[in-house]
């Protein structure tokens, strides 16, 4: 019986004690937002260097809140940087308006450096990847379409205009590759 009471104690306790928040640093000067969208309301900038708590994450997003700038609000998440022990991540002082896409591939390329390229001498290589979790249902039914990010991403479609140039200055010539039949059938 006592033991139950101590893990009843125990159990109790823990409700009690608030959630902390993780120390984070801003990698890079980044906007923040007053929601986990970039069509929301822009808050604040906050320079890279600066020391944040991170609250929340949502999607690519991390909640943070900077006591120094009295700053709260949402950036995208390869923008902040968790701080641990023996870990210090690198600034980055220019802004970086590439968007999400180009900041997780930025991102695995650090960790795939951080974890080991593969360039040793042993023959086996080390591989870092990143993921962003899916979307709950009450995320997709709340979904609006980012307007703004598409038409940036627009400046990397290609056209039929463009594919001349692009292959003359790649020196990329048509090859004809005959087809593999499915073997399954």
């Amino acid at each position: 019986m006592n033991h139950l009471r101590v893990l009843l104690g125990i159990f109790l306790l823990s409700l009690a004690i608030p959630l902390t928040a993780e120390e984070a640093i801003v990698v890079r000067l980044s906007t923040v937002y007053a929601k986990a969208s970039s069509a929301s309301d822009q808050v604040a900038r906050i320079e890279a260097g600066s020391t944040v708590e991170v609250f929340e994450r949502k999607g690519g997003w991390k909640q943070i809140f900077s006591e120094q700038k009295s700053i709260i609000g949402w950036v995208r998440s390869y923008q902040v940087r968790t701080v641990y022990s023996g870990f210090t991540p690198e600034i980055k002082t220019e802004p970086d308006s590439r968007g999400l896409l180009s900041g997780l591939a930025s991102f695995s390329r650090m960790a795939s450096s951080f974890f080991g390229s593969g360039g040793g001498t042993s023959g086996s290589a080390r591989t870092a990847t990143i993921g962003i979790r899916g979307l709950s249902e009450e995320e997709i039914r709340g979904a609006r379409p980012d307007l703004e990010e598409l038409d940036r991403m627009q400046q990397f479609a290609s056209s039929s205009t463009r594919m001349p140039g692009f292959t003359q200055e790649g020196q990329l010539v048509a090859r004809n590759i005959a087809h593999i039949e499915d073997k399954k059938k």
